[in-house]
């Protein structure tokens, strides 16, 4: 038995959206010049900006501490120049960018060379001398993983802390020079300012990754949304148009039915003048043979045009019932995840074929589907649609239920009837078609109140008989 929620029920194909992030691509039109450009080129000269931001401000403020602060003439110097360097350097990243070549390699380098230059900052201002400043480090991976990756944020986290005990350990080595004498305990701020350093940067990924990953789970969504609305516009013509000739069948058909008993009389009352009573002229005997001759074309044209006006046969074929049902709630998904209505699906498996048209098949289950939804929109209450199935000796049932408010017990009896309806706005036609295409496939539709509450509709259509291989088939 599957017991799941509309949710897990449909599995949705997600076509891939436009651009790298699953937002719709801007469009351009012929001959305007202030169509704006493609989105993925949009987003990443946003990005670019974003991080020549961080840079030319993170430099600036370094600059300025340098010239206020910094009493050492060689660190002033040393850090002078590397705040300079970075900041000269968004000239040649701007014109790397705009090529167009090995982007990702690009961003990576960048992100290196912004470590780099941290790095012989801090050692101009001591190396081991300016560990309270690590800090600073921190900049670096919060700004890759906005506007770059999660793998760019770890990646400048773990080659700032290397860096930095790499400089701290050779100046400890005498390698490098001391241009600033450490303090007392400075090895302790430094391990401490590196931790936090880390847990900002970590957390930053994290966070990072999250926030892509609920933008894609966003734009899978909206693909979705868009593809049910294709499919559900493409459904609701097909339901117009079906509509449209039930109504007009209908309607045609118990027109030519009241003509034709009329003409029945008529042609009665014309053949007993002819050949009862008195002998007639040959003159009026000749009329009234032209005037039968008439009603017998006439009744001849309303017989044709019942047989026209009579819905078709549907297709035969076998269809499986778990796929009809599974592209109808496929079609309302996104309607009831907006209206908060929850459908559950409790299919007794496998269920036989039965046969007839598919398309009318749906039809019929997307009307009382709707029918309850309709229902469920007035409702203060628990909102829930259940479509039960399975196999009754010969027959496969359908059930769909509702927690609505339930069948007026005055509407029952006229719950199939055409152009019966107590909503307002309504046709009365949804019920009475899918009733009529429950017969048409030799089967079955009846309403009325569930115990438990609510509406329920049970669809009974007899299962088809096919050999093994075609009843595998129409299964799969």
């Amino acid at each position: 038995m599957a017991d799941f929620t509309a949710s897990t029920l449909v599995g949705v194909e997600r076509r891939p959206a436009p651009g790298s992030d699953g937002a719709p691509a801007a469009t351009t039109r012929e001959g305007d010049e202030t169509a704006p450009r493609p989105a993925p080129e949009a987003r990443r000269d946003t990005r670019l900006w974003q991080e020549l931001a961080a840079r030319a401000i993170v430099s600036a403020v370094a600059l300025l501490f340098n010239e206020l602060f910094t009493v050492d003439p060689e660190s002033a110097s040393v850090i002078r120049l590397t705040t300079l360097l970075a900041l000269g350097l968004n000239g040649p990243y701007v014109l790397a960018v705009r090529t167009g070549r090995a982007l990702r390699t690009q961003a990576y380098l960048r992100t290196f060379i912004d470590v780099v230059l941290t790095t012989a900052g801090l050692y101009g201002g001591g190396g081991l001398a300016a560990a309270p400043y690590l800090v600073i480090y921190a900049v670096v991976p919060v700004y890759a993983a906005i506007v770059f990756s999660s793998l760019a944020c770890v990646l400048a986290v773990l080659l700032s802390t290397i860096a930095y005990l790499s400089v701290a350990l050779l100046q400890q080595a005498g390698v490098l020079p001391v241009l600033v004498p450490p303090p007392a305990g400075a090895w302790t701020i430094a391990a401490f300012n590196l931790v936090v350093v880390n847990i900002i940067g970590w957390m930053a990924a994290v966070l990072a990754h999250a926030y892509r990953a609920s933008r894609n789970r966003l734009a899978g969504l909206y693909a979705e949304l868009e593809r049910a609305h294709d499919q559900s516009v493409q459904m609701n013509r097909h339901l117009q148009i079906a509509t449209r000739r039930y109504v007009l069948s209908e309607v045609v058909a118990g027109v030519t039915h009241e003509v034709r008993d009329s003409l029945q009389g008529v042609f009665g009352h014309l053949w007993l003048a002819r050949r009862g009573g008195p002998p007639l002229p040959a003159a009026a005997l000749d009329h009234l043979a032209q005037a039968e001759q008439a009603c017998e074309n006439a009744m001849r044209i309303m017989s044709t045009t019942l047989d026209l006006a009579r819905r078709p046969e549907p297709e035969r074929a076998a269809i499986a019932v778990a796929e009809i049902v599974r592209r109808v709630a496929e079609l309302k998904t996104v309607e009831f995840r907006r209206e908060r209505i929850t459908l559950r699906v409790d299919l007794h498996t496998p269920l036989p074929p039965v046969l007839g048209g598919a398309l009318q098949l749906q039809q019929a289950l997307l009307n009382l589907v709707v029918n309850a939804q309709e229902e469920l929109r007035a409702s203060r209450g628990r909102r829930e649609i259940t479509i039960l199935g399975w196999a009754d000796g010969d027959r496969v049932v359908l059930d769909v239920r509702d927690t609505g408010r339930g069948i007026p017990a005055s509407v029952l009896p006229h719950l199939f009837e055409p152009f019966h309806s107590t909503k307002a706005g309504g046709t009365g036609i949804g019920l009475a078609m899918s009733a009529g295409i429950a017969e048409s496939l030799g089967g079955t539709l009846t309403g009325e109140n569930h115990p438990e509450g609510g509406a329920a509709f049970r669809l009974r259509l007899p299962a088809a008989t096919l050999r093994p291989e075609a009843s595998a088939a129409a299964g799969g």
